[in-house]
């Protein structure tokens, strides 16, 4: 008798690690369970977001024509990178050091079609020596033509406080 309770408990213990592991956030849980159709989703969900640190690696080093590339076609040729982030960190962008940068959270929606990037970004100001601490949100679209494209004048945009 005292077997099957020590069976059941071991039983009772792999089955709540399963459910742990297949519950936990971020779509990282056991993709044997999930369905077919999120592993284009998992795609999705790494795309943008190596895509989003390129994009801030690309602004680190002052690589604005590449940092316009992650956008559709129409928006490149519009898009005035160095204009959003004075206005998103109130510094020219030669004066502007980012330090380091870290995603926070990546999600899509129901859809599979519009994706947003939480990043937490330590910039200096090189003139002044202040250290800025913003929160951005970038956001993303999965165009027929183009594939994933990044929606820039609606991402560099943070609330005042985040300064």
């Amino acid at each position: 008798m005292k077997i099957w309770k020590i069976i059941g408990i071991f039983l009772l213990l792999i089955g709540l690690a399963i459910g742990i592991l297949f519950f936990a956030g971020n779509n990282r849980g056991l993709t044997a369970f999930h369905n077919p159709l999120d592993g284009e989703r998992s795609q999705s969900l790494k795309y943008i977001e190596q895509n989003t640190i390129n994009f801030l690696e690309d602004i680190r080093f002052k690589d604005f024509d590449k940092a316009a590339s992650y956008h559709t076609q129409a928006d490149q040729e519009k898009v005035d990178i160095p204009y959003l982030i004075e206005r998103l960190f109130e510094i020219k962008p030669e004066m502007l050091d980012i330090m380091r940068y870290e995603i926070t959270s990546v999600e899509l929606d129901r859809s599979g079609l519009r994706g947003r990037v939480k990043t937490h970004t330590v910039a200096k100001c090189l003139n002044t020596d202040e250290i800025k601490n913003v929160d951005i949100i970038y956001y993303w679209m999965k165009d027929p033509q183009e594939g994933w494209c990044m929606k820039l004048e609606s991402s560099l945009h943070a609330p005042s406080s985040s300064k």
